[in-house]
C-alpha cells in the first residue's frame, strides 16, 4: 500500500485525527499506526494538539508513546488539572493504579472542584481497597461543595458497591431532585428502580455524610 493510498490529501492535524479514527473504527490498527508515524515524521503537531495525539497513540496500542506525549503536553501547556486527569486515566487503563492515583491527586490540588478527577480518584482508591480514604475524600468534598450533584452520584455508586443500598438510594434520589443534567437524572433513576430501596422523606445526603464521618472517627479511635 502506498503512502498516497492510505491518507487524506491535507496535512492538517484535524484531518489526521479524523482519518486515524476511521482506520481504528474499521479495525485497521496497523494502517493507523503507520499513518501516525508518517505524519509525525513530516509535521510536528502544535502543543495544543498533543493531548489528542496521546489519545490516538493509546487507541492503537502505543501506550508508552501515549504517556510520553501526554507528559509533553503537560510540560508545553502548563499544569492544567484536565491534563493531569487525562494522564491518570491513561495510566489506569494500562494497569498502573498507583501512578494514576498520583495524577488524579495532582489534578485536585490544582482544581479541587474538578469533578472528573474527584470521581476517578475516589474509584481508584475504592478499587484498591482503600475504602476509608475514598469516603474521606468525599467527606472533604462535601464540606467544600455541599450542593454538588456529581458528588452525590459518586457517593451513591460507591455505597452501592459496598452493599449499603439505603444510603446509596438517598444519594440517587437527591441526584434526581437536584440535577439539571439529563444523563445524571436518567442514571440515578435507573439505579433507584434497580435498588427498590425505601427512602424516608427526611433522609438526606447530609445524613449519609454525617454517618460516614462518624464511622471514620470510630475507626480512627479503634486503632
Amino acid at each position: 500500500m502506498t503512502n498516497q493510498s492510505i491518507g487524506p490529501s491535507t496535512d492538517s492535524f484535524l484531518s489526521l485525527l479524523a482519518y486515524v479514527e476511521e482506520l481504528i473504527d474499521a479495525g485497521r490498527i496497523r494502517d493507523a499506526r503507520r499513518f501516525l508515524a508518517q505524519f509525525i515524521e513530516r509535521k510536528q503537531p502544535e502543543p495544543r494538539m498533543l493531548p489528542a495525539l496521546a489519545s490516538l497513540y493509546l487507541r492503537v496500542g502505543k501506550s508508552e508513546q501515549a504517556l510520553a506525549t501526554m507528559r509533553s503536553a503537560i510540560t508545553e501547556l502548563g499544569g492544567e488539572a484536565s491534563l493531569f486527569n487525562a494522564l491518570g486515566l491513561m495510566l489506569a487503563s494500562i494497569g498502573k493504579e498507583e501512578e494514576s492515583r498520583e495524577q488524579f491527586e495532582e489534578a485536585l490540588k490544582l482544581d479541587p472542584t474538578n469533578n472528573e478527577a474527584l470521581r476517578n480518584l475516589a474509584f481508584t482508591l475504592h478499587r484498591s481497597g482503600q475504602r476509608r480514604r475514598s469516603y474521606g475524600l468525599l467527606i472533604e468534598c462535601a464540606k467544600a461543595s455541599p450542593l454538588s450533584v456529581e458528588l452525590r452520584l459518586i457517593c451513591g455508586t460507591l455505597l452501592e458497591l459496598d452493599g449499603r443500598l439505603h444510603d446509596a438510594a438517598v444519594c440517587y434520589r437527591e441526584v434526581v431532585e437536584l440535577s439539571t443534567v439529563a444523563q445524571q437524572i436518567r442514571l440515578a433513576s435507573q439505579r433507584l428502580l434497580f435498588l427498590n430501596a425505601s427512602v424516608g422523606a427526611t433522609d438526606g445526603f447530609e445524613d449519609v455524610i454525617a454517618k460516614l464521618v462518624e464511622e471514620g472517627e470510630k475507626e480512627e479511635g479503634n486503632r
